[in-house]
């Protein structure tokens, strides 16, 4: 099928880029900052965690899964989004203005088909890099810390037991994945509307720096339950003692819908544009 042949076109266009692997590196980097961290300040984390003047935590709570679910708070809110905004949107601005979706074009295959191959290369790379974040973390944290059970401060207190611990996490990066996906969408249909991918992976970012400052202002109440990035943290409903399943499909629904509105405007501009001049 011409839609399998242009993927693994696109596929390979996209893991063959230096800032492909360069993003792989920086969450390395980054994991290894969040262990480096823990281990450091372990000790004190370990021994007892006050929570008010109630109770006290005492034992280790720095585990493997401790450490997947920190670097997971962090990364999700700024470096995974900078990273597919980056690679995403390249993928039609970066070609037009190499002239090689000139070449691409004059092929026997619809510009509907293009541009679907590049959005599913852009979640298989999206949801490889997420889960990428994952697995590093988990194999760094079991490697210095071993395993143990999930402890998170949140508002309280929350312990999952290793394996339910260890199922919820799995949810969460899951979940995650599907929020950084509506991100691609949206960085792949501001590349097919500019010429310029630097242009495109900077709006973007700003995109999502201008959306969480509104959803910040008491007077865009109203409009803060269906901005995207009130929706981006989804993980955090399976990373409660209770989930909210109603709360989940919600978030769910405006992720879907936001990455779906997104490639129905990047595919009317695909379409419709001369993209090959």
């Amino acid at each position: 099928m011409r839609i399998i042949a242009a993927l693994r076109t696109e596929l390979s266009k996209v893991f063959r880029q230096r800032g492909t692997w360069a993003g792989f590196l920086v969450l390395v980097v980054l994991v290894s900052l969040v262990v480096w961290g823990s281990h450091h300040e372990r000790n004190r984390i370990n021994v007892e965690r006050s929570l008010g003047d109630q109770f006290v935590v005492a034992g280790k709570t720095v585990t493997a899964l401790f450490v997947a679910h920190a670097v997971m708070e962090v990364a999700m809110v700024v470096l995974i989004p900078l990273l597919v905004a980056v690679v995403v949107g390249g993928q039609v601005a970066g070609e037009r203005q190499t002239g090689t979706l000139r070449t691409l074009l004059a092929r026997p295959v619809s510009r509907t088909v293009v541009l679907l191959s590049k959005l599913a290369a852009a979640w298989v790379y999206t949801i490889t890099l997420t889960l990428a974040l994952g697995v590093v973390s988990l194999g760094l944290g079991y490697l210095v810390f071993g395993w143990g059970d999930l402890v998170i401060f949140r508002g309280g207190l929350i312990i999952f037991d290793s394996h339910l611990g260890m199922i919820r996490l799995a949810e969460g990066y899951g979940l995650a994945a599907l929020a950084m996906c509506s991100v691609a969408a949206v960085a792949l249909m501001l590349s097919a509307i500019f010429d310029n991918p630097l242009t495109a992976a900077g709006l973007t970012v700003a995109f999502l720096l201008v959306s969480g400052i509104v959803s910040q202002m008491p007077y865009f109440e109203r409009i803060e339950p269906h901005l995207l990035t009130s929706h981006l943290q989804i993980y955090h409903e399976v990373l409660k003692a209770t989930v909210g399943g109603a709360e989940l499909a919600r978030s769910a629904g405006y992720l879907v819908g936001y990455g779906l509105g997104a490639f129905a405007v990047a595919l009317v501009v695909f379409n419709r544009r001369d993209v090959t001049c």
